[in-house]
């Protein structure tokens, strides 16, 4: 039923793509590509050269695609390229990242962490759907179009493990009514059945959007769900059927995966989950002629699509040549010294000059965790604080933003945009309670209002100079007090005919610790920490990167005052005197001291003929291990080569990425919160050191990119130990398969 359900899915894309083909509305000059589908080098999106002898069809259907992204708060809009390009594609479905530096439970789409501290993002109030980005959209991660023609992209991915496989299928879909407003859709379907006990995930999620970009009216709107089911084992019940198979089948047949013991069976996380984003403004200017001839306007190169595991920022397409005259006779260019026709009617630009922005947020949370396995749960867990199996709690947001913009570029003088804005946001948490004198359940609601002021000054027009300067503080509620002042940047130059790059991120933030943990209540963990004081973190970092030399630098120091953590505090089992097991327990705690975190991450790549070679390396030094653990050294590399094939039409990349990072303890993983916690500091184990080798091909033919990679090919009998979470073994050796196919039409 589940693959008879994708194939319905992808028989209704193609019937929505002959559906809205209907509305394409032609050739606009913003675009990257012409009507023609050719750039003004004659080539097409894929670089092939076009066919000078090919008759000219005149029902070619036009392709011309430009994405891009925008904040949360404001809306501001940010170009980012259409991901098209190959290196990196064979990640692409790997719950690893691009570079394989997240810690994960070795299933696909499984809770993740990232374990490179300045990469982390902050914990939300939509805590237990953090763990899952891998698969959940946000309002900033969400890319919005703006096509020439219906556009429909469509991923597949496999691996080959039998019965144990995980199959992933992910469909985006874009069309414009015309050259302002388009709409769309995208959807998500993962079910990863896991090659250990009780270790299945299921997600479907997706949602729609729409966008309109005016000259006096910009909108912008999103709805996505998601529901995502996922079963808990708690992990092996022994890591060395991992690490010594041999001593644990006592010399006999090897252990299958799915035949090593796990903790839980009968143990679920179900997260539901609808988030409704709409920003919109309204612009203010004036409109001011612009002098053009009766030639027509050409088209410009379109933005090189940036490689997920490139050091450089794409670089913007320098405008193609202008176009040439028509003469009734003959084709010639038009002189240096021609005037511009002056009976060609006048275009008129809108310049704004100030914008009122609106931005509503509306987050509706559900998380239920779900155990039957109450014999084994009794002996795992100390508290056992009811008697039925379901835990419900709720989360419902209502967020308002209201700015005034005075916009960047308007007139001379106006050499950045100055945002002032002022916030409301309404929360309402729902917990599982206890009755007095009893272990039944009740339900205790917990309402929270806060109101935040603040202002931006931002410049992102020109080459050379951006920057953004924000400061927000919180006026009244659970949040008062609250602040952040955070300011980035970056200078631009051209040294030695190098791009080179310098920037600078800086922030200090003085946060009041999320809810869930202030206030938590389950079966198994209880806690209530109302008067917990505010995280203070000062970062600041600086970065370099030469787009010649394929290199970039990006150093930093945080400070953290008052770290906000969770901790273990399982309780020891005693017999005759000696601890022979942990009852597991888990609660919130503050470290009042400072604990610094140092950060260098170098980044390279190289290049000889066809033979490539893309490396990272990430040192990090934290001064609270015990309360803060992070790997020293975290490294990648990708060795390949990269050719054409097929009279260049084919484009082929082969070899083998490494992954590695040094031993440490790990933060463990609990299925009660869904979240990542310290170990057991009296029973902890190192994961790391472990080499995670996978062999790949990548091919890409026409607007068809497919991939087929070895996952976890080098297991040396020696060192068994890919353990990229405590006692959450990855996935043995395993072929894995992905395929996009993107159309126009």
């Amino acid at each position: 039923m589940k693959r008879l359900g994708i194939i319905l899915l992808i028989v209704g894309l193609w019937c929505c793509t002959g559906v809205f083909a209907q509305l394409n509305n032609g050739a606009n000059g913003q675009y990257s590509y012409s009507a023609t589908g050719y750039d003004a080098g004659n080539r097409d999106r894929q670089g092939n050269p076009r066919d000078t002898t090919a008759v000219n069809d005149a029902n070619t259907v036009p392709i011309g695609l430009k994405a891009w992204r925008i904040d949360s708060r404001f809306g501001n809009i940010t170009d980012v390229p259409v991901d098209s390009l190959l290196t990196g594609f064979q990640n692409s479905n790997d719950n690893g990242g691009t570079t394989l530096q997240f810690n994960h439970l070795g299933n696909l789409g499984a809770p993740r962490q990232n374990r490179i501290f300045f990469n982390r993002e902050e914990e939300s109030q939509s805590y237990f759907a953090d763990p899952y980005d891998f698969s959940v959209v946000k309002a900033n991660t969400m890319s919005f179009t703006n096509t020439l023609s219906p556009y429909t992209d469509i991923r597949y991915y496999k691996s080959f493990s039998s019965k144990y496989s995980e199959e992933h299928f992910k469909s985006y879909f874009a069309v414009n009514v015309n050259k302002k407003l388009g709409f769309g859709f995208h959807a998500n379907y993962l079910y990863g059945r896991g090659m250990y006990t009780a270790q299945s995930t299921a997600f479907f999620n997706g949602g729609v959007w729409a966008t309109y970009r005016g000259d006096k009216y910009d909108l912008h709107a999103l709805l996505n769900m998601d529901n995502l089911k996922m079963t808990e084992n708690g992990g092996i019940t022994d890591d060395r059927y991992i690490t010594d198979p041999v001593d644990m089948a006592e010399g006999k047949k090897q252990y299958d995966a799915i035949d090593i013991p796990v903790n839980f069976s009968k143990m679920w996380n179900h997260n539901t989950n609808i988030h409704f984003f709409l920003t919109h403004r309204i612009n203010l200017g004036f409109y001011k002629e612009m002098a053009t001839t009766t030639d027509d306007t050409p088209a410009t190169a379109e933005p090189a699509a940036a490689d997920s595991t490139s050091v450089t920022a794409p670089q913007k397409a320098e405008p193609s040549p202008p176009a040439a005259s028509k003469n009734t006779e003959t084709m010639a260019e038009t002189p240096e010294n021609a005037q511009p026709d002056s009976t060609a009617t006048p275009q008129r630009e809108f310049v704004a000059v100030t914008s009122i922005i609106h931005t509503v947020q509306l987050d509706l949370d559900k998380r239920r965790f779900i155990s039957y396995d109450n014999n084994n749960t009794a002996k795992y867990y100390a508290n056992q604080f009811f008697t039925d199996s379901t835990d419900i709690m709720k989360h419902n947001a209502v967020k308002n933003t209201f700015a005034l913009q005075l916009r960047e570029g308007f007139n001379k003088w106006a050499k950045a945009g100055l945002t002032a804005f002022i916030t409301h946001e309404w929360r309402q948490f729902t917990l599982p309670d206890s009755v007095p004198g009893s272990n039944l359940r009740a339900t205790k609601d917990y309402k929270e209002n806060n109101l935040s002021i603040g202002g931006e000054l931002r410049k992102a027009q020109g080459k050379a100079l951006h920057y953004t300067l924000l400061g927000e503080y919180h006026l009244t509620g659970a949040d008062a007090g609250q602040y952040q002042l955070t300011a980035c940047g970056d200078l631009n130059m051209n040294i030695l005919k190098d791009s080179v790059s310098l920037g600078v991120n800086a922030y200090v933030k003085n946060l009041n610790p999320i809810f869930y943990f202030r206030h938590f209540h389950s079966k198994h963990y209880w806690w209530d920490s109302e008067e917990m004081e505010k995280t203070l973190r000062t970062r600041i970092e600086g970065h370099l990167t030469s787009k010649k030399l394929g290199t970039a630098l990006r150093v930093g120091v945080e400070n953290i005052k008052n770290l906000t953590y969770l901790e273990n505090v399982s309780e020891p089992v005693t017999k005759d005197g000696k601890t022979t097991a942990w009852k597991n327990n888990a609660t919130v705690s503050q470290c009042g001291d400072n604990i610094q975190v140092a950060n260098a991450m170098l980044r390279q790549q190289f290049r000889l003929g066809i033979l490539h070679l893309d490396a990272e390396v990430t040192y990090q030094k934290t001064s609270n291990a015990s309360v803060l653990p992070l790997p020293e050294w975290n490294c990648y590399g990708n060795l390949y080569i990269k050719t054409t094939l097929a009279k260049k039409v084919l484009k082929l990349e082969m070899g083998a990425e490494v992954a590695y990072f040094s031993k440490y303890n790990a933060p463990d993983y609990s299925p009660v919160i869904g979240q990542y916690y310290l170990q057991n500091p009296e029973n902890t184990v190192e994961i790391g050191g472990y080499p995670l080798v996978n062999p790949y091909i990548n091919l890409h033919l026409k607007r068809t990119r497919i991939f087929l990679k070895m996952y976890n090919a080098y297991q040396p009998k020696d060192n068994l130990r890919y353990f990229w979470a405590p006692h959450y073994p990855l996935n043995p050796t395993q072929l894995r398969l992905g395929i996009t196919w993107t159309f126009y039409d």
